[in-house]
């Protein structure tokens, strides 16, 4: 739903579109953070934390959210997000081995490969869907190219973005204090951005429907946020970015009956192969889950055995694990 609001937005100002987009979250989780400092179950973090969601959220904000509402009017969203989610995905899983050391089976890297298949069949058809969203200027081959590599280069800031995020809330960092730190940053760094662009004119110029479509975009956007990173709190980056590409045919769908985007054999087929990479992963997941062992599991991931009692105690508190850098 905030994809299609965005997708809706895309004729305005892209930074503008993502600093009002980030405005909700801060306005719905920002009360409780204050809250909780005032009754003293709130910490704050430390500056290595704090500086770590800071430069995270940065590059999510400039290089994620703006680049990809950009890519939305270049080459529509039955591509750009599919696009985005694959690459996001292959990011993450590299992310997430180095630098939280998660693993990576092999299943795991088959589905990867499949998922850059994926990628890359998707982007023969950004021509046709430009041509459907491109009514100012013919598309040309570099402004096409661009757009894919846009709707590419915010997958991989939003996988960085998750990395930080699963970092934080596993190192006893609240859920509510994580979103409002990163949605706060990005409230001043694109509100800045902004003035230096269009400048205060050019933001009180903005339409009431329009500014609405944005808000309600950050609505939802900031339950999406929530639900986000209560995943990333109890399970490894690679899972949550596979579970939630699940959007990527939703998208593709909205895009061509919702805003006559065309469409192609191409982007059917590069939907269907993210489909097949994202049924592996989960494959792999409810096969580990029901049918291998603690001595198997050992023996495969190379680490030790662990009991039931301390699998169980491990989920039941996620935020006193921490993971080390």
């Amino acid at each position: 739903m905030a994809t299609s609001c965005l997708r809706a937005v895309s004729d305005c100002d892209v930074v503008w579109v993502s600093c009002v987009k980030a405005f909700p979250t801060v306005v719905m989780f920002g009360p409780v953070v204050f809250y909780g400092l005032l009754r003293g179950t709130e910490r704050l973090p430390s500056a290595r934390q704090l500086a770590s969601l800071v430069v995270a959220s940065l590059i999510c904000q400039l290089l994620g959210n703006v680049v990809f509402q950009w890519s939305l009017g270049v080459v529509g969203m039955a591509l750009t997000v599919p696009l985005c989610l694959g690459t996001q995905i292959v990011s993450g899983a590299i992310m997430g081995r180095m630098v939280l050391h998660e693993p990576v089976t092999i299943r795991m890297a088959i589905s990867t490969v499949v998922l850059i298949g994926a990628i890359s069949v998707l982007s023969l058809g950004a021509g046709d869907a430009s041509r459907s969203v491109a009514v100012a200027q013919p598309p040309s081959l570099w402004l096409v190219a661009a757009g894919v590599g846009a709707a590419c280069l915010s997958g991989m800031s939003y996988a960085l973005l998750g990395v930080a995020i699963r970092y934080a809330v596993t190192d006893r960092i609240s859920i509510p204090l994580t979103l409002v730190c990163v949605t706060l940053t990005g409230v001043i760094a694109l509100g800045v951005v902004t003035l230096l662009r269009i400048g205060l004119a050019g933001m009180l110029a903005t339409q009431p429907h329009q500014f609405w479509t944005m808000m309600l975009a950050g609505f939802f956007n900031a339950v999406a946020f929530l639900a986000l990173t209560k995943s990333l709190q109890l399970i490894p980056v690679l899972y949550v970015n596979a579970l939630s590409s699940s959007q990527a045919a939703m998208a593709a769908v909205v895009g061509i009956l919702v805003f006559a985007e065309s469409s192609s054999s191409t982007l059917w087929l590069g939907v269907t192969m993210t489909i097949v990479g994202l049924f592996m992963m989960q494959r792999k997941s409810a096969h580990r889950n029901h049918q291998v062992g603690p001595d198997e599991d050992a023996a495969t991931t190379g680490r030790p055995a662990l009991r039931q009692a301390d699998a169980v105690g491990a989920i039941q508190r996620p935020s006193d694990r921490r993971i080390e850098p």
